[in-house]
């Protein structure tokens, strides 16, 4: 590590890429997770992600860069997440693993230590058209805006649309599905005092399917203790999740999270793990 570093610092010091730099973060985390219906009802569980961004700048002020992740899961190693972009007045054009646009600017938050999967049921519809290799995206003001589209194949369309206005938020967005179909999707969050609440809701007529989620957050001091709820009905046919979690800042970059709930699947779930931040 202290030759990466030592690396690093040569390269963002090196006459003609002064403007270059290459930085790294991470995330790491360790716990146990419950579900009722498993074969063994608890098991461990730990992750490791090095996230490694690279940037620099033009003599003309234009900014580009390159960023990926490498993970390891419960054993398992993968490299992914690769993105690379440029960026100037004109907003962020990037190609890569970049999903869509709807993805990447609207959904609800997670709980617990794992998220207990509650508010994957809320973007069940969302993450179905989780696909897209160049995305633009945009701010004006309190506006912004993110496109993306998938030209491998499945050839989705996404496009979001964000509004800021003090303590509360607004979204607004389109997915083009696979199937032909369409979804609209709908945001709206706010901040009231220690209390954070947000709110989800997606709708695909051509399939008759329709989602939406809530997710509440209190914050005293270090403790923040979170609440969720989310439904997803196809036709006549529906399934929820909901969860209580519970957050404890260490300070430096750790927590401690704590969750139970239920999952789509009517499982009890719950989980106790430390997430680290690098």
């Amino acid at each position: 590590m202290k030759k990466i570093l030592i690396a690093s610092t040569a390269l963002v010091a090196t006459a003609g890429f002064a403007a270059a730099e290459v930085s790294f973060s991470g995330e790491a985390g360790f716990g146990v997770v419950y579900n009722d219906t498993a074969v063994n009802e608890w098991a461990p569980d730990y992750y490791t992600t090095l996230s490694v961004s690279m940037t620099g700048e033009t003599d003309g002020g234009l900014s580009f860069g390159a960023d990926f992740d490498i993970t390891m899961d419960n054993g398992a190693t993968a490299v992914g997440d690769t993105e690379v972009h440029i960026e100037g007045g004109f907003g962020k054009l990037t190609v890569g693993a970049v999903g869509s646009a709807v993805d990447a600017t609207l959904g609800l938050g997670d709980i617990g230590y794992s998220g207990l999967g509650v508010d994957n049921v809320a973007e069940f519809m969302i993450d179905l058209n989780d696909a897209g290799n160049i995305m633009y995206k945009g701010s004006f003001g309190d506006f912004g805006v993110a496109l993306s589209y998938d030209m491998n194949g499945a050839e989705t369309f996404s496009i979001a649309a964000t509004y800021a206005m003090g303590d509360y938020n607004f979204g607004l967005g389109y997915d083009d599905m696979v199937d032909g179909s369409s979804t609209i999707v709908v945001k709206a969050g706010g901040n009231f005092g220690d209390i954070a609440l947000n709110g989800l809701y997606s709708r695909n007529s051509d399939n008759d399917a329709t989602a939406y989620g809530v997710h509440a957050a209190y914050t005293m001091g270090a403790a923040t203790i979170s609440a969720a709820y989310s439904e997803l009905t196809v036709g006549a046919a529906s399934v929820d999740a909901f969860g209580l979690g519970v957050a404890y800042d260490l300070g430096g970059g750790a927590s401690v999270n704590a969750g139970i709930g239920e999952n789509m699947f009517g499982a009890t779930v719950a989980d106790l793990g430390i997430i680290m931040t690098f």
